[in-house]
C-alpha cells in the first residue's frame, strides 16, 4: 500500500492554493526546528511566541498555526504520533471591519439560488444538497467539503459540522425539505456517482470527493442573477448570519453557536442596532 504523503494528506480537504501555502509554513517549521516531530505543547507556543515577534500581523500567524496543526495531523494519521501536542491552541483575530450590508442577500434572493438546472441530473440533486447547505445551515466551503456522509443523520435529522481552525464544531438541525433531499440524495444518486471510494458526503460529477474551487465554481454560474454583488460562498454565508439576527431575530448567543463562532464579538458585528443597543452589548459581552 501507497504511503500518503503529506501534501496528498493536505489535497484531501483543501485548494491547491492553502496547500501550496500550508506547505511553505510546515518547511519553514520543520528547518527551524528539526526535532518537531517529538515537539510538546510548549515547544509549539515557543515557536509561535518567536512568530509574533517577526509577524506583527495575527492572520497571517494563524495561517501558519493552522498548517502546524495539520502537519502533526498527518503525524497523528500516519501513526508517528498517538497525541496532537497543539489540537486546543488558537490565536484569537480581533477584528472591527464593518459589515458591508449593501453586498448581503436576503433570504428570499437566497432561495433565488435553488433553482438552478444542470445539463446532468444527477448534478441537479449535488448541487441543491450542496446550495442548501450554504444558504440554510451557513456553512464554509472548507467545512461543506469535510462533510462525511456519516455526519448526516436523516433519522434525527441533523448534520455534525466538524470543527476547523476558526469556527467551533456543532450540529445542526435539517429542514424538513432538506431530509427528503438529502435522503434522495445519499441512497439513490451519491451510489451512481461514486468512481472511487471515498465517504465524503458532497461529490465531483467523477465520484470524486470535491474540492474548495469546484464550490467556487459551482457558484460562478449564477452570478448574472446579481450583477451588481459579488456573489461567493462567503458571502452567501455573511447574508445567512446577517439574515439571522436581523430578518428572523435570533438571540445573539443562539446564532454564534449556530454559525460556530469563538467569539461573541464576531457575530455581534453582523448586528443592525442603534448605537444604544451596541453600547449595552458591548458592556455584556465585553465589560470594561
Amino acid at each position: 500500500m501507497t504511503k500518503l504523503t503529506l501534501e496528498n494528506f493536505l489535497i484531501q480537504d483543501y485548494s491547491a492554493q492553502t496547500v501550496k501555502s500550508y506547505l511553505f509554513a510546515i518547511n519553514h517549521f520543520l528547518k527551524m526546528n528539526p526535532k518537531a516531530k517529538r515537539y510538546k505543547f510548549n515547544n509549539i507556543v515557543e515557536y509561535m511566541e518567536e512568530i509574533a515577534e517577526q509577524q506583527p500581523n495575527r492572520k497571517y500567524r494563524v495561517v501558519i498555526l493552522s498548517a502546524i496543526k495539520k502537519y502533526y495531523d498527518y503525524l497523528v494519521m500516519s501513526g508517528y504520533r498517538t497525541d496532537h501536542p497543539c489540537k486546543r491552541l488558537n490565536i484569537k483575530v480581533n477584528s472591527n471591519q464593518a459589515i458591508q450590508v449593501q453586498d448581503l442577500f436576503s433570504s428570499e434572493e437566497l432561495q433565488l439560488l435553488m433553482t438552478r438546472e444542470n445539463r446532468y441530473q444527477n448534478l441537479d440533486t449535488r448541487n441543491t444538497v450542496l446550495l442548501s447547505l450554504l444558504i440554510y445551515q451557513g456553512l464554509t466551503s472548507d467545512e461543506i467539503i469535510r462533510l462525511t456522509v456519516k455526519d448526516v443523520d436523516l433519522d434525527a435529522g441533523t448534520i455534525y459540522i466538524k470543527a476547523s481552525r476558526n469556527l467551533k464544531n456543532r450540529k445542526l438541525e435539517l429542514l424538513s425539505k432538506q431530509i427528503i433531499l438529502f435522503s434522495k440524495y445519499i441512497n439513490e444518486i451519491r451510489p451512481l456517482m461514486l468512481r472511487s471510494t471515498t465517504d465524503k458526503l458532497i461529490i465531483t460529477k467523477l465520484g470524486k470527493s470535491i474540492a474548495v474551487n469546484s464550490i467556487h465554481a459551482m457558484i460562478e454560474p449564477l452570478k448574472p442573477l446579481f450583477p451588481d454583488k459579488n456573489l461567493n460562498p462567503k458571502t452567501i454565508r455573511m447574508s445567512v448570519i446577517y439574515n439571522w439576527l436581523n430578518e428572523q431575530k435570533l438571540a445573539l448567543e443562539q446564532v454564534q453557536a449556530l454559525a460556530g463562532h469563538k467569539w461573541p464579538g464576531t457575530t455581534e458585528k453582523y448586528l443592525k442596532v442603534d448605537s444604544l443597543q451596541q453600547r449595552e452589548l458591548i458592556n455584556k459581552f465585553f465589560p470594561i
